[in-house]
Protein backbone atom coordinates (compact mmCIF):
# COMPACT_ATOMS: atom_id res chain seq x y z
CA UNK A 1 0.00 0.00 0.00
CA UNK A 2 1.21 2.99 -0.60
CA UNK A 3 1.79 6.20 1.66
CA UNK A 4 -1.63 7.89 2.24
CA UNK A 5 -3.16 6.11 -0.65
CA UNK A 6 -6.35 5.54 1.16
CA UNK A 7 -6.13 8.69 3.35
CA UNK A 8 -10.04 10.25 3.56
CA UNK A 9 -10.83 12.24 6.07
CA UNK A 10 -14.41 11.80 6.07
CA UNK A 11 -13.31 7.84 7.31
CA UNK A 12 -12.33 9.54 10.60
CA UNK A 13 -15.22 11.92 10.72
CA UNK A 14 -17.61 9.27 10.53
CA UNK A 15 -15.39 6.90 12.77
CA UNK A 16 -15.46 9.79 15.56
CA UNK A 17 -19.20 9.94 15.31
CA UNK A 18 -19.90 6.89 15.30
CA UNK A 19 -17.86 6.70 18.89
CA UNK A 20 -19.50 9.35 20.35
CA UNK A 21 -22.61 8.05 21.49
CA UNK A 22 -21.66 5.26 23.21
CA UNK A 23 -18.67 6.95 25.14
CA UNK A 24 -21.17 9.67 25.72
CA UNK A 25 -23.54 7.58 26.90
CA UNK A 26 -21.17 5.82 29.62
CA UNK A 27 -21.10 9.14 30.96
CA UNK A 28 -24.97 10.72 30.69
CA UNK A 29 -25.33 7.40 33.06
CA UNK A 30 -23.78 9.21 36.02
CA UNK A 31 -26.55 12.12 35.21
CA UNK A 32 -29.35 9.29 34.70
CA UNK A 33 -28.61 6.32 37.29
CA UNK A 34 -30.37 8.42 40.37
CA UNK A 35 -33.88 8.51 38.29
CA UNK A 36 -34.01 5.47 37.16
CA UNK A 37 -33.32 3.82 39.78
CA UNK A 38 -36.16 5.68 41.39
CA UNK A 39 -38.39 4.96 38.93
CA UNK A 40 -37.92 1.01 38.89
CA UNK A 41 -37.50 1.23 42.72
CA UNK A 42 -33.49 -0.23 42.49
CA UNK A 43 -30.64 0.95 45.24
CA UNK A 44 -28.23 3.16 43.89
CA UNK A 45 -25.65 0.04 44.01
CA UNK A 46 -28.09 -2.22 41.74
CA UNK A 47 -28.49 1.01 39.65
CA UNK A 48 -24.76 1.35 39.61
CA UNK A 49 -23.81 -2.17 38.82
CA UNK A 50 -26.53 -2.57 35.94
CA UNK A 51 -25.22 1.17 34.38
CA UNK A 52 -21.74 0.06 34.76
CA UNK A 53 -22.18 -3.19 33.21
CA UNK A 54 -20.56 -2.35 29.65
CA UNK A 55 -17.56 -1.92 31.15
CA UNK A 56 -17.72 -5.97 32.28
CA UNK A 57 -18.69 -6.39 28.56
CA UNK A 58 -16.05 -4.54 27.03
CA UNK A 59 -13.01 -7.15 26.74
CA UNK A 60 -16.06 -9.77 24.65
CA UNK A 61 -16.30 -7.19 22.29
CA UNK A 62 -12.77 -6.45 21.78
CA UNK A 63 -11.55 -9.99 22.03
CA UNK A 64 -14.06 -11.64 19.83
CA UNK A 65 -15.13 -8.17 17.50
CA UNK A 66 -11.09 -8.50 16.97
CA UNK A 67 -10.69 -11.76 16.20
CA UNK A 68 -13.42 -11.53 13.77
CA UNK A 69 -11.88 -8.56 12.03
CA UNK A 70 -8.55 -10.47 11.68
CA UNK A 71 -10.38 -13.54 9.67
CA UNK A 72 -13.36 -11.34 7.56
CA UNK A 73 -12.31 -8.17 7.35
CA UNK A 74 -12.16 -4.77 9.23
CA UNK A 75 -14.97 -2.90 7.52
CA UNK A 76 -17.78 -5.83 7.67
CA UNK A 77 -17.05 -6.05 11.36
CA UNK A 78 -16.77 -2.70 11.91
CA UNK A 79 -19.78 -1.99 10.82
CA UNK A 80 -21.50 -4.82 12.75
CA UNK A 81 -20.18 -3.28 15.90
CA UNK A 82 -21.33 0.32 14.74
CA UNK A 83 -25.01 -1.01 14.05
CA UNK A 84 -24.75 -3.25 17.58
CA UNK A 85 -23.58 0.05 19.27
CA UNK A 86 -26.97 2.07 17.71
CA UNK A 87 -29.39 -0.37 18.71
CA UNK A 88 -28.22 -0.80 22.07
CA UNK A 89 -27.83 2.72 22.75
CA UNK A 90 -31.72 3.44 21.51
CA UNK A 91 -33.12 0.90 23.67
CA UNK A 92 -31.67 1.80 26.05
CA UNK A 93 -33.91 4.50 26.28
CA UNK A 94 -36.72 2.55 25.52
CA UNK A 95 -36.39 -0.19 28.06
CA UNK A 96 -39.49 -1.65 30.17
CA UNK A 97 -37.37 -2.84 33.10
CA UNK A 98 -34.19 -3.47 34.60
CA UNK A 99 -33.48 -7.00 33.06
CA UNK A 100 -34.07 -5.82 29.54
CA UNK A 101 -32.27 -2.61 30.37
CA UNK A 102 -29.12 -4.69 31.80
CA UNK A 103 -29.08 -6.72 28.17
CA UNK A 104 -29.08 -3.50 25.86
CA UNK A 105 -25.83 -2.19 28.18
CA UNK A 106 -24.17 -5.71 27.87
CA UNK A 107 -24.71 -5.27 23.80
CA UNK A 108 -23.21 -2.09 24.13
CA UNK A 109 -20.15 -2.85 25.64
CA UNK A 110 -19.21 -5.35 23.29
CA UNK A 111 -20.26 -3.09 20.58
CA UNK A 112 -18.06 -0.54 21.84
CA UNK A 113 -15.42 -2.62 22.69
CA UNK A 114 -15.02 -4.20 19.00
CA UNK A 115 -15.83 -1.35 17.88
CA UNK A 116 -12.35 0.77 19.26
CA UNK A 117 -10.70 -2.27 18.68
CA UNK A 118 -10.98 -2.31 14.77
CA UNK A 119 -11.79 1.38 14.39
CA UNK A 120 -8.11 1.68 15.60
CA UNK A 121 -6.88 -1.40 13.61
CA UNK A 122 -8.72 0.32 10.29
CA UNK A 123 -7.73 3.43 10.62
CA UNK A 124 -3.56 2.62 11.50
CA UNK A 125 -3.80 0.05 8.33
CA UNK A 126 -4.51 3.12 6.08
CA UNK A 127 -3.16 6.07 7.07
CA UNK A 128 0.97 7.06 6.49
CA UNK A 129 2.94 6.34 9.54
CA UNK A 130 4.50 9.69 9.80
CA UNK A 131 1.03 11.25 10.44
CA UNK A 132 -0.70 7.97 11.87
CA UNK A 133 -0.69 9.27 15.48
CA UNK A 134 -2.93 11.86 14.88
CA UNK A 135 -5.52 10.58 12.67
CA UNK A 136 -5.71 7.77 15.65
CA UNK A 137 -5.86 10.35 17.60
CA UNK A 138 -8.87 12.75 16.25
CA UNK A 139 -10.81 9.30 16.15
CA UNK A 140 -10.13 8.69 20.08
CA UNK A 141 -11.60 12.60 20.24
CA UNK A 142 -15.05 10.84 20.76
CA UNK A 143 -14.30 10.03 24.45
CA UNK A 144 -14.28 13.63 25.68
CA UNK A 145 -16.68 14.77 22.47
CA UNK A 146 -19.12 11.93 24.04
CA UNK A 147 -18.37 13.47 27.56
CA UNK A 148 -19.56 16.71 26.35
CA UNK A 149 -22.14 16.09 24.45
CA UNK A 150 -23.41 13.78 27.61
CA UNK A 151 -22.60 17.06 29.49
CA UNK A 152 -24.45 19.25 27.39
CA UNK A 153 -27.76 17.14 27.35
CA UNK A 154 -27.86 17.17 31.22
CA UNK A 155 -27.68 20.63 31.62
CA UNK A 156 -29.87 21.53 28.46
CA UNK A 157 -32.45 19.13 28.20
CA UNK A 158 -35.77 19.84 30.17
CA UNK A 159 -36.28 17.70 33.24
CA UNK A 160 -39.83 16.87 32.25
CA UNK A 161 -37.86 14.37 29.21
CA UNK A 162 -36.71 12.33 32.42
CA UNK A 163 -34.03 9.80 32.32
CA UNK A 164 -35.25 7.62 28.90
CA UNK A 165 -35.33 10.82 27.29
CA UNK A 166 -31.54 11.99 27.62
CA UNK A 167 -30.71 8.67 26.68
CA UNK A 168 -32.74 8.78 23.78
CA UNK A 169 -30.89 11.63 22.72
CA UNK A 170 -27.82 10.48 23.60
CA UNK A 171 -28.02 7.55 21.00
CA UNK A 172 -28.92 9.91 18.08
CA UNK A 173 -24.93 10.54 17.06
CA UNK A 174 -24.54 6.76 16.26
CA UNK A 175 -28.08 6.36 14.62
CA UNK A 176 -26.82 9.48 12.04
CA UNK A 177 -23.28 8.38 11.44
CA UNK A 178 -24.61 4.22 11.19
CA UNK A 179 -25.52 4.98 7.48
CA UNK A 180 -22.75 7.16 6.61
CA UNK A 181 -20.47 4.31 7.96
CA UNK A 182 -22.25 1.73 5.66
CA UNK A 183 -21.69 4.11 2.30
CA UNK A 184 -18.21 5.94 3.57
CA UNK A 185 -16.00 2.55 4.99
CA UNK A 186 -14.28 0.42 2.67
CA UNK A 187 -11.88 -2.86 3.24
CA UNK A 188 -8.50 -1.73 4.36
CA UNK A 189 -6.22 -2.50 1.45
CA UNK A 190 -3.23 -3.90 3.33
CA UNK A 191 -5.61 -6.44 5.17
CA UNK A 192 -7.11 -7.75 1.41
CA UNK A 193 -3.24 -7.91 0.28
CA UNK A 194 -1.34 -9.19 3.10
CA UNK A 195 -3.82 -11.36 4.90
CA UNK A 196 -4.96 -14.14 2.85
CA UNK A 197 -7.56 -17.21 3.57
CA UNK A 198 -4.18 -19.67 3.46
CA UNK A 199 -2.64 -17.21 6.09
CA UNK A 200 -4.96 -16.49 8.44
CA UNK A 201 -5.16 -20.52 9.03
CA UNK A 202 -1.46 -20.45 10.26
CA UNK A 203 -1.70 -18.04 12.88
CA UNK A 204 -4.18 -18.89 15.95
CA UNK A 205 -5.01 -16.63 18.63
CA UNK A 206 -1.97 -18.37 20.53
CA UNK A 207 0.51 -16.53 18.69
CA UNK A 208 -0.18 -13.47 20.94
CA UNK A 209 1.77 -15.15 23.61
CA UNK A 210 4.52 -16.64 21.55
CA UNK A 211 7.74 -15.10 21.53
CA UNK A 212 8.50 -11.20 21.44
CA UNK A 213 4.71 -10.88 21.02
CA UNK A 214 4.08 -12.42 24.54
CA UNK A 215 6.32 -9.26 25.84
CA UNK A 216 3.74 -6.39 23.61
CA UNK A 217 0.53 -8.27 25.01
CA UNK A 218 1.61 -8.04 28.28
CA UNK A 219 2.96 -4.60 28.57
CA UNK A 220 -0.01 -3.19 26.47
CA UNK A 221 -2.20 -4.96 28.30
CA UNK A 222 -0.70 -3.42 31.66
CA UNK A 223 -0.13 0.13 30.48
CA UNK A 224 -4.05 -0.16 29.32
CA UNK A 225 -5.25 -1.04 32.33
CA UNK A 226 -3.09 1.38 34.23
CA UNK A 227 -4.57 3.98 31.91
CA UNK A 228 -8.02 3.00 31.99
CA UNK A 229 -7.80 3.00 36.13
CA UNK A 230 -6.55 6.02 36.42
CA UNK A 231 -8.84 7.83 34.17
CA UNK A 232 -11.67 5.78 35.93
CA UNK A 233 -10.35 6.57 39.21
CA UNK A 234 -11.70 10.08 38.29
CA UNK A 235 -13.96 10.72 35.87
CA UNK A 236 -17.40 9.54 36.60
CA UNK A 237 -16.75 11.20 40.37
CA UNK A 238 -15.90 14.38 38.88
CA UNK A 239 -19.83 15.76 39.12
CA UNK A 240 -20.04 14.27 42.81
CA UNK A 241 -17.07 16.00 43.85
CA UNK A 242 -18.18 19.53 42.39
CA UNK A 243 -21.71 19.35 44.49
CA UNK A 244 -19.08 18.34 47.32
CA UNK A 245 -17.23 21.63 46.76
CA UNK A 246 -20.29 23.48 47.18
CA UNK A 247 -21.30 24.01 43.00
CA UNK A 248 -24.94 24.00 42.81
CA UNK A 249 -26.44 20.94 41.52
CA UNK A 250 -28.33 22.54 38.22
CA UNK A 251 -24.59 23.77 37.24
CA UNK A 252 -22.83 20.90 38.06
CA UNK A 253 -23.44 19.64 34.32
CA UNK A 254 -22.34 22.95 32.81
CA UNK A 255 -19.19 22.61 34.76
CA UNK A 256 -18.32 19.29 34.07
CA UNK A 257 -18.51 20.05 30.59
CA UNK A 258 -16.24 23.60 30.53
CA UNK A 259 -13.49 20.96 32.58
CA UNK A 260 -14.20 17.95 29.27
CA UNK A 261 -13.28 20.96 27.13
CA UNK A 262 -10.01 20.41 28.05
CA UNK A 263 -10.29 16.58 27.61
CA UNK A 264 -11.03 17.11 24.26
CA UNK A 265 -8.18 19.41 23.60
CA UNK A 266 -5.69 16.58 25.47
CA UNK A 267 -7.14 14.41 22.87
CA UNK A 268 -6.69 16.81 19.57
CA UNK A 269 -2.98 17.37 20.32
CA UNK A 270 -1.63 14.11 21.53
CA UNK A 271 -1.28 12.89 18.35
CA UNK A 272 0.80 15.71 16.89
CA UNK A 273 3.26 15.59 19.93
CA UNK A 274 3.08 11.89 19.71
CA UNK A 275 4.08 12.05 15.77
CA UNK A 276 6.68 14.79 16.34
CA UNK A 277 8.26 13.40 20.06
CA UNK A 278 7.71 9.88 20.11
CA UNK A 279 5.24 7.66 21.46
CA UNK A 280 7.04 6.69 24.49
CA UNK A 281 8.40 10.01 25.80
CA UNK A 282 4.70 11.64 24.72
CA UNK A 283 2.97 8.91 27.32
CA UNK A 284 5.30 9.69 29.78
CA UNK A 285 4.75 13.41 29.50
CA UNK A 286 1.25 13.14 29.74
CA UNK A 287 0.88 10.00 32.60
CA UNK A 288 3.00 12.10 34.55
CA UNK A 289 1.21 15.62 33.79
CA UNK A 290 -2.11 13.91 34.82
CA UNK A 291 -0.85 12.23 38.77
CA UNK A 292 0.99 15.81 39.27
CA UNK A 293 -2.56 17.52 38.31
CA UNK A 294 -4.60 15.08 39.76
CA UNK A 295 -2.84 15.83 43.30
CA UNK A 296 -3.36 19.10 42.65
CA UNK A 297 -7.06 19.03 41.88
CA UNK A 298 -8.20 16.46 44.56
CA UNK A 299 -5.99 18.77 47.47
CA UNK A 300 -6.20 22.56 46.52
CA UNK A 301 -10.40 22.73 46.86
CA UNK A 302 -9.95 20.73 50.45
CA UNK A 303 -7.79 23.40 52.03
CA UNK A 304 -9.91 26.33 53.64
CA UNK A 305 -7.92 29.05 52.27
CA UNK A 306 -8.24 28.04 48.68
CA UNK A 307 -11.93 27.87 49.24
CA UNK A 308 -12.18 31.56 50.32
CA UNK A 309 -10.98 32.70 46.84
CA UNK A 310 -13.10 34.69 45.09
CA UNK A 311 -12.33 33.01 41.77
CA UNK A 312 -12.89 29.70 42.88
CA UNK A 313 -15.22 28.43 40.76
CA UNK A 314 -12.69 29.41 37.50
CA UNK A 315 -9.88 28.00 39.39
CA UNK A 316 -11.56 24.64 40.09
CA UNK A 317 -12.55 24.39 36.09
CA UNK A 318 -9.04 25.14 35.45
CA UNK A 319 -7.46 22.57 37.85
CA UNK A 320 -9.96 20.16 36.68
CA UNK A 321 -9.37 20.93 32.66
CA UNK A 322 -5.48 20.15 33.38
CA UNK A 323 -6.45 16.84 34.88
CA UNK A 324 -8.84 16.11 31.87
CA UNK A 325 -6.38 17.36 29.29
CA UNK A 326 -3.47 15.17 30.17
CA UNK A 327 -5.83 12.07 30.16
CA UNK A 328 -5.66 12.65 26.75
CA UNK A 329 -2.67 10.11 26.50
CA UNK A 330 -5.80 7.52 25.52
CA UNK A 331 -5.29 8.96 22.23
CA UNK A 332 -2.12 7.08 22.09
CA UNK A 333 -3.03 3.43 22.52
CA UNK A 334 -4.57 3.13 18.81
CA UNK A 335 -0.83 3.69 17.29
CA UNK A 336 0.76 2.20 19.65
CA UNK A 337 -0.80 -1.31 19.72
CA UNK A 338 -1.36 -1.02 16.05
CA UNK A 339 2.61 -0.78 15.32
CA UNK A 340 3.17 -3.93 17.89
CA UNK A 341 1.12 -5.85 16.24
CA UNK A 342 1.76 -7.26 12.37
CA UNK A 343 -1.48 -7.41 9.93
CA UNK A 344 -1.75 -10.73 10.03
CA UNK A 345 -2.60 -10.58 14.37
CA UNK A 346 -3.39 -6.79 14.53
CA UNK A 347 -7.18 -6.25 15.25
CA UNK A 348 -6.91 -9.74 17.44
CA UNK A 349 -3.29 -8.42 19.69
CA UNK A 350 -5.19 -4.69 19.48
CA UNK A 351 -8.55 -5.70 20.96
CA UNK A 352 -6.88 -8.06 23.45
CA UNK A 353 -4.99 -5.51 25.67
CA UNK A 354 -7.84 -3.10 25.00
CA UNK A 355 -10.35 -5.54 26.19
CA UNK A 356 -8.26 -7.16 29.14
CA UNK A 357 -6.90 -3.68 30.30
CA UNK A 358 -10.20 -1.67 30.03
CA UNK A 359 -10.82 -3.67 33.07
CA UNK A 360 -9.80 -1.01 35.01
CA UNK A 361 -12.07 1.73 34.62
CA UNK A 362 -14.31 -0.49 36.20
CA UNK A 363 -12.01 -1.30 38.94
CA UNK A 364 -11.28 2.71 38.98
CA UNK A 365 -14.84 3.84 40.43
CA UNK A 366 -15.04 1.58 42.69
CA UNK A 367 -11.46 2.54 44.11
CA UNK A 368 -12.46 5.67 44.29
CA UNK A 369 -15.94 5.36 46.21
CA UNK A 370 -14.29 2.75 49.08
CA UNK A 371 -11.46 5.36 49.57
CA UNK A 372 -13.69 8.58 49.13
CA UNK A 373 -16.02 6.92 51.91
CA UNK A 374 -12.73 6.59 54.28
CA UNK A 375 -10.84 10.02 53.24
CA UNK A 376 -13.33 12.21 50.83
CA UNK A 377 -13.36 11.93 47.29
CA UNK A 378 -10.31 14.70 46.92
CA UNK A 379 -7.97 12.24 48.82
CA UNK A 380 -8.77 9.78 47.16
CA UNK A 381 -8.28 11.50 43.77
CA UNK A 382 -4.59 11.85 45.45
CA UNK A 383 -3.85 8.16 46.19
CA UNK A 384 -4.99 7.23 42.33
CA UNK A 385 -2.43 9.44 41.54
CA UNK A 386 0.15 7.31 41.94
CA UNK A 387 -1.15 4.76 39.59
CA UNK A 388 0.35 6.99 36.79
CA UNK A 389 4.14 6.93 38.41
CA UNK A 390 4.02 3.04 37.94
CA UNK A 391 2.58 3.97 34.23
CA UNK A 392 5.44 6.13 33.64
CA UNK A 393 7.97 3.26 34.31
CA UNK A 394 6.05 0.50 32.47
CA UNK A 395 6.39 2.72 29.27
CA UNK A 396 10.28 2.98 29.62
CA UNK A 397 10.28 -1.00 28.77
CA UNK A 398 8.04 -0.34 25.28
CA UNK A 399 9.78 -0.45 22.12
CA UNK A 400 9.98 2.92 20.10
CA UNK A 401 7.25 2.41 17.20
CA UNK A 402 6.98 6.04 15.66
CA UNK A 403 7.46 5.88 12.19
CA UNK A 404 6.49 1.57 11.42
CA UNK A 405 5.60 0.62 8.42
CA UNK A 406 3.31 -1.48 9.32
Amino acid sequence: MKAGEERTWPILFVLLVAMVSPTGNMFLYSFTMLSMAKEWGLTPFWASVIGFMPMAANPIGGVLLGSLSDRYGRRRILLLSIFGSAFSSALSGLSFGPYDFSLYRLLLGISLGGQWAVSMTLVSEIWQAEARGRAVGIVQTSFPVGFLYASLLAFAVPTVWGWRGLLLLGALPVIVAAPLAYYTIRESRLWMEDVTEENLEKVPYRDLFRGKLLRHTILGTSVMFIGAFGAWSVNPWIPVYLETLKIPAQRVPLFTFFIMIGALIGYSVYGFISDLVGRKLTFQMFFIGTGGTLVLFGFLPSQSWFMDEARFPLVIVLLGGSVAFFLGYFSGYGALFAELFPTRIRSRGMGFCYSLGIVGSAIGPVSTGYLSSLYGIGHAFVIASFVFLIGFILIQLFPETRGNRI
